[in-house]
């Protein structure tokens, strides 16, 4: 097995698997001869890097659990994340060693996890004639145990604790899905600090399939990486996806996408309208896209023949999925919150008052993460928002994410967000940031209008401002961030129409 690294200059550099499992080893008995014991917690301040991978794979064979921290986010998080799991050691990828320590600068001296620097793994062109190793198998002890720290859409990030066996259980579930395979290369575009790129990456190489890494997506660069790495299958959110379709269409046609089988699409749902031209570039056969969360693993998965007939869900369940929605107050007849039961779903959230793990859920072993949606007759299941997100307008439930899906129908709408602000009539009104389209100057008037043929009147926003690309508040993955949106709103000068 080859580790390719693609470089942000779209160049590639060859890695063989024997340095990165001597890697693997020498931190392992480093861990080791430290007296950490299976069990303890070793948080991971790293890009998408084989030093990533190699960390990963040694906390596994020890029986450590390891928690992956994003190496973008900010010393006052990074504190955060580390107080919450009280790991023995923090392991910092080459270089951020600085930002490191200026996280731990910010805790308590008897909370502060050892700093322990990754030696790099070293790359050249080396490994190109090795035979690839035998493959080692999906099973605990090769995937791991992980404590990941979720987005925090609603407020302070939560541990999820998912222990080495669910983990194993989603990494097989990946593998059937998905038919990976050692003929495979698996192409890494978002972060490996992530919970879907990381368990995908973990499944692929346990079963022999070679890796490359993209350490900084960009949509000029990634079509060309797809070709020279000869990338069969890689998983994308929402945001990558649009920024792909956003390039000019020439450029799409001469892309060399021969050996693409799988392309791998969740974080947030799909737009109908970003769907259908995703197909059309791609083909048919190609788009995948799941629903689950860090909580649950896989929910449902949408195949690449359900895509344009069932383009408004996310899929049915996933192989072993239980799921019911249970009536919630003021849905929609037929709708409710989502509860799952699965092998693949989360052992509980981490306590780090008690040390202990506590689950959230029912005795039965159902779990929701506060989603809204309904089934279909045909059991696809369709996504109506957070329950948390609700507006409540005049006494009457509005769903974000129906009028952003109404909204981002429009030609000249490259993405919404929607939330609720105080209203001294209605209690709350809708409104929008919105980002036009390359070139577009289309006005909230219009906006308004095209979304009336869509929404009932008291849907459509009232509010509409428009901000560029990169000040759409949202996380890396593609869900919105309704609270900063609404304080965005609230600063901007002069107020949207």
């Amino acid at each position: 097995m080859l580790l390719v690294m693609a470089g942000p200059d779209a160049s590639t550099h060859l890695v063989d698997d024997e340095a990165l499992a001597r890697a693997r080893d020498r931190l392992a008995e480093a861990l080791r001869a430290s007296g950490m014991q299976a069990g303890e917690r070793v948080a991971i301040l790293c890009g998408t890097r084989p030093e990533m991978i190699a960390a990963r794979e040694a906390t596994a064979a020890l029986g450590l659990v390891a928690a992956p921290l994003d190496p973008r986010l900010t010393a006052p998080e990074v504190a955060y994340s580390l107080a919450h799991a009280r790991p023995r050691a923090l392991l910092v990828e080459p270089g951020r060693e600085p930002a490191a320590a200026a996280a731990l600068d910010r805790m308590l001296p008897i909370r502060r996890p050892e700093l322990v620097p990754l030696a790099p793994v070293p790359a050249g062109p080396g490994g190109a004639g090795r035979a690839r190793p035998p493959a080692r198998g999906v099973a605990p002890d090769t995937i791991g145990a992980t404590l990941l720290y979720t987005s925090g859409t609603t407020g302070r990030a939560k541990g999820c604790m998912r222990s080495a066996e669910k983990e194993a259980a989603r990494a097989a579930e990946l593998v059937a899905t998905y038919r990976i395979a050692p003929e495979d290369v698996h192409l890494v575009a978002c972060p490996l600090a992530y919970s879907a790129p990381g368990i995908l990456t973990r499944a692929g190489r346990a079963v022999g399939a070679r890796t490359a890494l993209l350490p900084r997506f960009s949509a000029d660069q990634f079509l060309d990486v797809v070709a020279a790495t000869r990338a069969s299958l890689f998983f994308l959110v929402p945001t990558q996806l649009q920024r792909l379709l956003a390039l000019p269409a020439e450029l799409r046609r001469r892309a060399d996408l021969a050996a693409v089988r799988a392309v791998i699409v969740a974080g947030a749902p799909l737009a109908p309208a970003l769907r259908r031209a995703a197909v059309d570039w791609l083909g048919e056969g190609r788009l995948w896209e799941f629903y689950g969360s860090s909580e649950t693993g896989t929910i449902t998965v949408l195949r690449p023949e359900e895509q344009l007939a069932h383009a408004d869900s996310v899929g049915r369940p996933a192989a072993g999925v239980e799921l019911r929605v249970e009536p919630t107050a003021g849905a929609e007849e037929g709708a409710g919150e989502i509860w799952v039961r699965s092998p693949t779903v989360m052992s509980g959230y981490w306590n780090p008052v008690t040390q202990e793990v506590e689950w959230p859920g029912t005795a039965e072993g159902f779990v929701t993460v506060g989603d809204l949606g309904r089934l279909d007759d045909a059991g696809y299941l369709h996504l109506i928002d957070r329950l948390h997100d609700t507006i409540i307008s005049g006494g009457v439930n509005v769903y974000p994410a129906e009028v952003e899906r109404a909204l981002v129908e429009h030609p000249e709408v490259a993405g919404a967000v929607v939330f609720g602000v105080a209203d001294d009539e209605w209690g709350q009104r809708v409104a929008a940031l919105v980002v036009r389209a390359h070139g577009s100057t289309v006005t909230a008037e219009e906006l308004r209008a095209f979304a009336g043929g869509r929404l009932a009147r008291h849907k459509v926003p009232r509010q509409i401002a428009f901000v560029a690309p990169d000040d759409l508040p949202r996380t890396s993955s593609g869900k919105p961030l309704r609270r900063a949106a609404s304080a965005l709103l609230r600063r901007l000068d002069p107020p949207p129409s």
